[in-house]
């Protein structure tokens, strides 16, 4: 679910007519389900001992105009936590974004945008406050909220950045168009900040939160060459214990890997990134991983050396392939068997259509 925080001054004019548009709006394409819509002010004026002031009389009589109900709607304050809440925080002129950043404590996801900056106009929302012409707001918010929509609507087209064949096939299997383009990114984390990181989250998960970080740098390292697409990480692991494995550096470091997990339990993790790039800014952006069980068979060291001989594990995390060779492997899983092939397709597919 794409979240959405429309802002202006007071919440009683601009913000709350885009809020009430673009739900509308995405009702009628069909995408209602798919967002959270909201709408805040940058100050306090229309707000008196808590309670919100409702829509203003004239706003409210604009969206009458077009078929579209405010009842119930009243101002509120956009707080700091509203940052980590919400995708998207639209501002309707420069001003906003000012007071935005100073609430926030500053953007540094580039998470604030202008309503038009998504369409040719780049120009600020005029406020009908001052104006008094509730026509040509309305017009600018519909042009605005609609080019909006359709920037964060997927058309099929990804950019896969990655040169993984299994990748590739499972994104082709359902029928995405692909452009390949593999991240020439190093894949290096600041390990001892990540365990800090990890360290503050309830569940001390830090294998999930390492192969994130790998898929973000790889889909941003992609998203400099391509500045209006949907961009795609990702990046899979082994994790046994508190070791992680990716791929194997020889021969004798896929034994160790494969004689680690022979008879056990192993889990695998795919952390994805995909951005949404409009005008060479990433005006969109889920980061989530999939962790899925493997137990292997316990097996014999001639066995290991056989598979080794294949070549098959030296391009894998966790020196094998459950899509090769490396099935008769393979006791059993529990999870999303994609995820150890390498991209978690499913909850990709349910990212991308929403």
């Amino acid at each position: 679910m794409i979240k959405i925080l429309f802002v202006c001054h007071g919440n009683i004019c601009r913000s709350p007519m885009a809020e009430i548009f673009m739900k509308d709006d995405c009702l009628k394409h069909g995408v209602a389900g798919h967002y959270y819509i909201d709408s805040a002010a940058v100050s306090t004026e229309e707000i008196y001992h808590g309670v919100g002031n409702p829509v203003y009389p004239p706003a409210k009589a604009e969206l009458r105009r077009h078929g579209l109900s405010c009842e119930g709607k009243r101002a509120r304050r956009m707080t700091r936590l509203d940052y980590g809440q919400y995708d998207l925080l639209i501002g309707m002129d420069s001003s906003n974004i000012s007071w935005m950043k100073q609430i926030a404590g500053g953007d540094p996801d580039g998470k604030m945008f202008r309503l038009l900056d998504f369409t040719d106009e780049k120009r600020d929302v005029a406020d009908p406050w001052y104006t008094d012409d509730f026509e040509a707001t309305w017009n600018d918010i519909v042009k605005g909220c609609t080019a909006l929509r359709e920037i964060l609507t997927f058309h099929n087209h990804l950019v896969l950045a990655s040169g993984s064949p299994r990748r590739k096939e499972l994104l082709e299997q359902i029928g995405y168009e692909l452009t390949i383009d593999p991240s020439d990114a190093e894949e290096q984390v600041d390990i001892e900040k990540l365990n800090s990181e990890a360290s503050e989250l309830a569940d001390n998960d830090f294998p999930a939160l390492y192969v994130q970080k790998l898929s973000s740098l790889k889909a941003e390292d992609v998203a400099r060459r391509h500045l209006s697409d949907f961009i795609l990480g990702a990046d899979t692991v082994v994790a046994f214990g508190d070791a992680i494995l990716g791929k194997p550096k020889s021969q004798a470091d896929a034994k160790i890997m494969l004689s680690m997990l022979s008879g056990k339990t192993h889990t695998v993790l795919t952390g994805v990134t995909i951005l949404r790039t409009f005008e060479g800014k990433i005006v969109y952006r889920k980061t989530f991983s999939e962790c899925t069980e493997v137990k292997f068979y316990d097996f014999t060291e001639r066995e290991i050396d056989e598979y080794i001989a294949t070549g098959e594990p030296m391009d894998k995390a966790g020196s094998y392939g459950i899509q090769g060779r490396g099935a008769v492997l393979v006791q059993g899983i529990h999870g999303d068997y994609n995820n150890v092939v390498g991209l978690p397709i499913a909850a990709v597919h349910k990212i991308l259509m929403q």
